[in-house]
């Protein structure tokens, strides 16, 4: 080889050497900047207050952030998936029982499940008080849907299950693989969806799906409110697609707290959301889509609404994920070593009051003043060395760390929480320092008034629970299995023993139940507190109830409610009841006279004799007044003056005088006047004659039933109903009622042989029932059909039957049995006495009495039935 050539490959070696420089170089400084990128989602992933923890299919974990390490007081610890409640102490809500590994939300998660918003409490050494946490867990597919591990999203919800129950806002995962990311954003507990410039969604997480009831669908923007339903507020006035925060997102405009109502085939109930939408830029700066941020506040509208901010798909688009990071509703602020910050959002500058440029020339040594950051309690400019940043800057982790933020752009000051976190490179050695500020105002505004209300419901409890003490009704409560947990003076002093904690089956045994019949006992399953601790509501309960202390025991009436929790499941139920045994005593015994056939009737008799009366006395003052004003009788008397004085003329006066030419037109004038005024007279003397003799009549047909007192005799069935209507025949006439009478003459027989007064009474008070059944329903409305009543007496083998039918407002299914109690009536003026009485008085010779109806509003039939042994002649 010549000195040519060995200078000639020299010089390309050096060449190839150049290259080969540069190209490491540039290798170097991609590998640095993807490095630099990676603490720095790294860092952001764990400054986030939601704690994150990924394992694989072995229970081996991949992920777990410092705030789940912060949340459970333990770093992972390796070992057995099994073994994992024993591990971090895993505790149902109650904090007595261990929640077994299996049912744990990453174990379910690496099975497959997917769990939302599981209530645990963590109880282990570095946490020996416990902390109640809210676990959301979700299986992790690799990219050919293979199940490859499991990710749970823990949040410590005890300040927030004390205070308001209000939605915490949190940072959610940024992980470093995109494949992890996608899978925490599908288990946040917000709805997430972004849409490109031209509104074609390309993101929808599987909470907006849930929320809103239908996913995301390929029909234009401007058919978006007919698509998903959607309200304003008032749940009335419809929310036009171009006024929805996404399409304005799309349009380069921010909404922020937009309320909304959804209402779809798939959620016909409807759902109350709030909602924050931004547009989304490129690099470039050009508008390449929105992003709308939301969430359920349903249950929550009581409470101050809070959009909680979450992350959007990164899937390694740096633009898009910018931009779910300035939709956040934390502050998030980066700062390299010497404190000058590298990146914020917009939430960060909007609480800052400062432009971007102004930003980024800010030294965390002017942060105070600056920002306008003040101490919560003194009000003075906060330490700049004490910041969390500041802090965070020399290593430390600084938490929750409470101060006053004012400033030209924020009036109104808020009150702020904010943590630090540092970052280190991979030597471990501090580059910079993340932090996220939050706003807790109104969390603060609800703890004050959290604190008032407290105070507040304690002086009520107060007085509540005196006011539970001195009640006179007696008052009992019982927990979802029966089991009484409260009970008042009164309770104790009318069932007589003591009813305190007393178990179902403990109370079942010493309570002896019946019917006010006494006779036929309570099912259990209808027992008003039962029933109220399963959810259903009973009123005015009327039960007889025996112990060993009253063992002649006492009348109550009982009227139960069901309890529920907040979340509207059963938690037991009330039950108020009263002593009504003196009450049910004077029923008793008046239901006795009206037994022996007396007070009902005779009540019936004077209101039919009264009506009668009135009109006799209509009739009479009708004949006074026309004597009174007679104009008759003076004009007669002015004509026998006028003749008396032409007595010697009165030929001559009334033919030519032009005075008497009058008299022969005024006589017959005169008497056709007395003929009407005779008709009148007639008409009103023979309405009165009527009405006497129809209270005759009533008086003769009672006084005929009243002679044969107790004795029994044999009776015409067909007069003895007739005259049974004849008693309420104005009753029946003044409401056009239509009286039907069928007797099977080829079967029944003519006469029966019973106690008559007593069988009258029995048939008047069927009748006045009727009456008054059709009175209640004309109260509702126009009846369909004409008022009618109706008798048919048939046989039926060894029994006569009688069935007295109307087509009035008819009984409730709940009141079949309850009807010939004494003392019940549903109407508002009856007394309860007259069915019970006719009750009495069939059950005593051997009868039965039934009554049947479909409901209300469908009529009542009273099926009577005799034994011909008790009606036929010795």
């Amino acid at each position: 080889m010549s000195i040519e050539d060995l200078k000639r490959e020299n010089a390309e070696l050096k060449a190839t050497n150049a290259a080969l420089e540069r190209e490491n170089a540039e290798l170097k400084a991609a590998s640095l900047k993807l490095q630099t990128q990676v603490n720095l989602m790294q860092t952001i992933f764990d400054s986030l207050s939601e704690g994150v923890v990924a394992s694989n299919l072995e229970g081996d974990f991949l992920v777990a952030n410092p705030s789940a390490q912060e949340i459970s007081g333990m770093a992972p610890v390796e070992g057995a998936p099994e073994e994992w409640n024993e591990t971090y102490g895993t505790f149902y809500a109650d904090k007595m029982t261990m929640v077994p590994s299996t049912e744990l939300p990453l174990y379910k998660a690496m099975r497959g499940e997917t769990t939302d918003e599981i209530k645990l409490v963590l109880r282990n050494q570095n946490r020996p008080d416990g902390v109640l946490v809210s676990i959301s867990g979700r299986p992790l597919h690799d990219e050919t849907g293979v199940l490859i591990g499991g990710v749970i999203s823990m949040r410590d919800v005890t300040q927030l299950e004390q205070v308001t129950k209000q939605l915490e806002a949190t940072v959610q995962d940024l992980q470093m693989q995109n494949s992890l990311l996608d899978t925490v954003l599908n288990s946040i507990s917000n709805g997430v969806i972004v849409a490109n410039e031209k509104g074609e969604f390309l993101y929808f997480n599987p909470v907006a799906e849930e929320i809103v009831g239908i996913g995301a669908t390929d029909d234009p923007p401007e058919q978006w409110e007919h698509v998903y339903g959607t309200f304003y507020s008032d749940k009335v006035t419809p929310f036009p697609s171009a006024e929805l925060p996404l399409y304005r997102a799309i349009q380069g405009e921010i909404t922020n707290d937009i309320e909304m109502f959804i209402r779809n085939q798939n959620r016909p109930n409807g759902v109350l959301i709030t909602v924050g939408g931004r547009p989304l830029y490129d690099q470039s700066g050009s508008l390449i889509g929105g992003v709308v941020i939301f969430h359920d506040i349903t249950q929550l509208n009581s409470t101050k609404r809070q959009l909680e901010a979450t992350v959007s798909d990164l899937q390694g688009q740096n633009g898009l994920m910018d931009a779910i990071l300035n939709s956040i509703s934390d502050g998030i602020i980066v700062a390299n070593k010497d404190g000058k910050y590298v990146l914020f959002n917009k939430t960060a500058k909007k609480m800052g009051g400062q432009d971007e440029q102004e930003f980024e020339n800010v030294h965390i040594s002017q942060a105070s003043e600056k920002f306008g950051l003040f101490c919560p309690e003194s009000e003075e400019l906060f330490p700049t060395n004490e910041l969390p940043l500041a802090r965070a800057l020399q290593g430390e982790y600084a938490d929750n760390i409470e101060m006053l933020i004012h400033n030209p752009q924020l009036p109104e000051r808020i009150h702020a929480s904010i943590s630090g976190r540092p970052i280190y490179d991979e030597k471990g050695v501090v580059t910079g320092a993340v932090s996220a500020i939050r706003d807790i105002s109104g969390l603060k505004t609800a703890e004050k008034r959290l604190k008032a209300v407290s105070d507040q419901h304690i002086v009520q409890n107060h007085l509540l629970q005196s006011i539970f003490d001195s009640m006179a009704d007696g008052v009992l409560v019982s927990d979802e299995t029966g089991k009484i947990i409260m009970a008042n003076p009164s309770s104790e002093r009318i069932v007589g023993l003591s009813p305190f904690l007393e178990t179902r089956d403990q109370w079942l045994k010493r309570f002896h139940c019946f019917y006010p019949d006494k006779v036929s006992p309570f099912p259990i399953e209808e027992l008003p507190l039962l029933l109220a601790a399963q959810g259903e509501s009973t009123d005015n309960v009327q039960m007889f109830i025996r112990t060993d202390e009253r063992p002649d025991g006492i009348h109550v009436d009982v009227s139960g409610r069901p309890l529920q929790d907040s979340a509207g499941n059963w938690k037991g139920g009330v039950v108020i009841f009263h002593d009504i045994t003196d009450r049910v005593k004077t029923e008793e015994a008046l239901a006795q006279a009206f037994a022996q056939g007396r007070l009902e009737i005779v009540d019936t008799i004077l209101h039919n004799i009264g009506n009668a009366i009135n009109s006799v006395s209509v009739g009479i003052d009708t004949l006074h007044h026309q004597l009174t004003n007679d104009k008759l009788t003076p004009r007669l008397i002015a004509l026998a003056n006028a003749i008396e004085s032409h007595q010697d003329n009165l030929s001559d006066y009334i033919k030519n005088d032009p005075q008497g030419q009058k008299v022969l037109p005024f006589i017959l004038m005169l008497a056709s006047d007395f003929d009407t005024v005779k008709e009148q007279w007639k008409s009103t003397v023979q309405r009165i004659k009527d009405r006497t003799g129809h209270i005759v009549d009533i008086i003769r047909t009672q006084d005929s039933y009243n002679t044969t007192g107790g004795t029994r005799k044999d009776i015409n069935l067909t007069d003895t109903i007739s005259g049974a209507v004849k008693i309420l025949k104005d009753s029946i006439n003044k409401r056009q009622i239509q009286i039907e009478i069928k007797i099977d003459s080829d079967n029944v027989p003519k006469e029966i042989r019973i106690q008559e007064s007593h069988f009258h009474q029995m048939l008047v008070n069927l009748i006045k029932n009727s009456i008054e059944a059709i009175d209640e329903l004309a109260k509702l409305g126009e009846p369909n059909e004409a008022p009618r009543i109706q008798f048919r007496v048939y046989t039926d083998s060894d029994f006569l039957s009688i069935d007295v039918t109307d087509n009035g407002i008819g009984i409730e299914p709940e009141d079949i049995q309850r009807v010939f109690s004494a003392g019940f009536t549903t109407k508002e003026y009856g007394s309860g006495l007259g069915l019970h009485s006719s009750a009495n008085f069939v059950i005593g010779i051997g009868g039965q009495i039934q009554p049947l109806s479909e409901g209300k509003g469908k009529g009542a039939t009273m099926h009577v039935t005799f034994p011909y042994s008790a009606i036929q002649s010795n």
